[in-house]
């Protein structure tokens, strides 16, 4: 009985036992199953939020690229724009000048050659205009003749006129190539006003002054020589005498001491050609005997012969002017083109260093060993798998420098 009741109890000992390892396991077993659907839904999570961590970094990159991209196009077109616009100053403010100086060039070459042909035709023309003006002159004063004999301050006034008439139409310019009635002192200080004063190139000058012998030469254009022979060689002798005198009054003046640049000698004019005439050929020794005393006898023609020369002395010198202000512009203009040419050699130098300054901001970026994309697709060792990877070009051989990377 002792022994059954044992028995009994040992084998509901033994089925407790059972049962609550059985209850215990089957606890445990659900814990572990709860425990593994956690997990489960923990592994989905980080797997979702991996993917979409995924796709925000690849968005960041994409939108990365895109800001640089943009920021390198920025860049690149704000230094393009303002070297363009620099260079285009710069060449404005260069080549300006140089157009200027370049249209006086050419203005200052076709004067010259415009000058020259002017001259040329002048020459061939000059001698047919000084007789016509010459014959013109002379008439006029065969007919003022008989007006002016016996009025010798209305004969200073007429010759004084026949000279000015002669100074304008000579092309000599008043107060630049000659002067009228202008006052000298000699060295005591007494006054002398000579009629006109030519200036030559190289501060030259002649001396023209006006003296008119036509009281004796009219009578003796009056006479005839069939009848009154002995009266007709006296009134040549007496205006002969009157020309000797005015040479003597004018060689007594002096005025080729007085005048500064003067030639050394003073041409008296005789504004009657036909009175010079007759007093030259009753005296030849009367041009020799001036001369020796200083004095040029000179007629309406040779005073516009000398005119003439005196005209184109100062046309050569203004031709010679240009010449040298052409030459000045030559040599202005070449130190313009060296002035340029380093222009432009600065503006290819600032093109370089800008496409210099491209290619190693894109060498950063995208294209070196160490550049931005590099690195950013290094990450996806560590584990990320974006949709899409990078483009890479192959880098370069010298590996860039990482802090000049980070820079």
């Amino acid at each position: 009985m002792t022994f059954l009741y044992y028995f009994l109890t040992v084998l509901v000992s033994l089925l407790l036992g059972a049962l609550v390892g059985y209850l215990l396991c089957s606890l445990r077993r659900k814990e572990a199953e709860a425990e593994v659907a956690t997990l489960r839904q923990q592994n989905d999570f980080l797997l979702q939020r991996q993917q979409d961590e995924e796709q925000r970094w690849q968005q960041r990159q994409q939108q990365l690229e895109e800001r640089f991209e943009q920021l390198s196009r920025r860049i690149l077109d704000h230094n393009t724009d303002q070297l363009k616009s620099s260079s285009k100053e710069q060449l404005s403010l260069v080549l300006q000048p140089l157009r200027e100086q370049l249209d006086v060039l050419r203005k200052a070459v076709t004067d010259t050659n415009t000058g020259n042909a002017t001259a040329r035709t002048s020459i061939e023309t000059l001698v047919k205009q000084l007789m016509e003006r010459a014959d013109g002159i002379s008439k006029d004063a065969t007919n003022l003749t008989r007006a002016l004999k016996g009025d010798s301050k209305m004969q200073g006034d007429w010759g004084e006129m026949v000279l000015s008439r002669l100074l304008e139409s000579s092309g000599l310019r008043p107060g630049e190539e000659f002067s009228s009635q202008v006052t000298y002192k000699d060295k005591k200080g007494n006054a002398f006003r000579p009629d006109v004063v030519v200036f030559l190139p190289e501060k030259r000058t002649i001396i023209i002054d006006s003296k008119v012998s036509l009281t004796a030469y009219a009578r003796w254009v009056e006479l005839e020589a069939e009848e009154f022979p002995a009266e007709r060689a006296a009134a040549l002798k007496a205006h002969v005498e009157s020309v000797r005198k005015h040479i003597l009054e004018l060689a007594e003046k002096d005025y080729a001491a007085i005048v500064p640049g003067s030639i050394g000698h003073v041409l008296m004019f005789m504004p009657n050609e036909s009175a010079y005439i007759a007093a030259v050929q009753a005296q030849p020794e009367l041009v020799r005997d001036a001369y020796s005393r200083g004095v040029l006898l000179i007629s309406p023609t040779n005073l516009l012969m000398a005119l003439q020369l005196a005209y184109n002395l100062w046309q050569k010198e203004r031709q010679s002017r240009n010449v040298q202000n052409i030459i000045s512009r030559a040599e202005a203009l070449y130190k313009k083109c060296v002035t340029v040419c380093g222009s432009v050699d600065k503006m290819k130098r600032a093109i370089d260093a800008l496409n210099s300054a491209y290619e190693q901001a894109e060498s950063q970026f995208r294209s070196g060993r160490g550049s931005l994309c590099r690195q950013i697709s290094q990450l996806s060792e560590l584990g990320i798998a974006p949709a899409r990877k990078l483009e890479l070009e192959d880098a370069p051989d010298v590996e860039e420098d990482d802090a000049a990377v980070s820079n």
